[in-house]
């Protein structure tokens, strides 16, 4: 059994990985070379994915059950944003392009950044996985990485056409979680 639930843990990781990881090349636009800051993001994400892997041989820990759901959720925002994106894909993260449109449907009416929440919700499954305290350094990493990427891309949105239709977003729609006044309304 213990076996079984580690390779399931495994193989549900990966899943969310490889999903993540066609996202950068088969959704996202780029307006030119890939970004430094999406470089450094890509390069730890597939070391700590490894770094999964590896300690994951050990075996998952009792809470793989929760473990599989974050990855289950994870995947579910990450599909809802892809198909709330699918006709005007957003560009990838630290890119520096202008803003030209805004996203308010699916995924985007509760959160601001549902791509991010996806990711965070992997590297936190990732954790509870592994159960080592060296193992939540992933997520802490990224939660910094992710959060310095929305807060650049809410600033292009403050300096473009779109300034005031995004602060009236911003105040509706979470950054990575929702609002419960958007949840308790919707």
């Amino acid at each position: 059994m213990h076996t079984m639930m580690t390779i399931l843990t495994g193989l549900s990781g990966a899943a969310c990985f490889g999903a993540f990881s066609w996202g950068v090349k088969g959704h996202f636009r780029q307006t030119g070379a890939m970004p430094l800051g999406m470089k450094v993001t890509s390069g730890l994400s597939m070391v700590g994915f490894a770094w999964f892997l590896w300690h994951l041989t050990a075996g998952a820990g009792a809470a793989w059950p929760v473990a599989l759901g974050l990855f289950a959720g994870a995947l579910m925002v990450f599909a809802w944003a892809i198909w709330a994106t699918r006709q005007t894909p957003p560009t990838l993260a630290f890119d520096t392009d202008q803003p030209s449109f805004l996203l308010r449907h699916g995924p985007y009416q509760y959160v601001r950044h549902p791509f991010y929440l996806a990711y965070l919700m992997f590297w936190i499954g990732t954790a509870v996985a592994v159960q080592s305290v060296l193992a939540w350094a992933a997520p802490l990493i990224f939660v910094a990485l992710y959060f310095d990427a929305a807060t650049r891309e809410e600033r292009k949105f403050a300096t473009s056409e779109l300034a005031n239709a995004y602060a009236a977003y911003r105040a509706k729609a979470g950054m990575f979680l929702p609002r419960a006044a958007t949840l308790l309304a919707g």
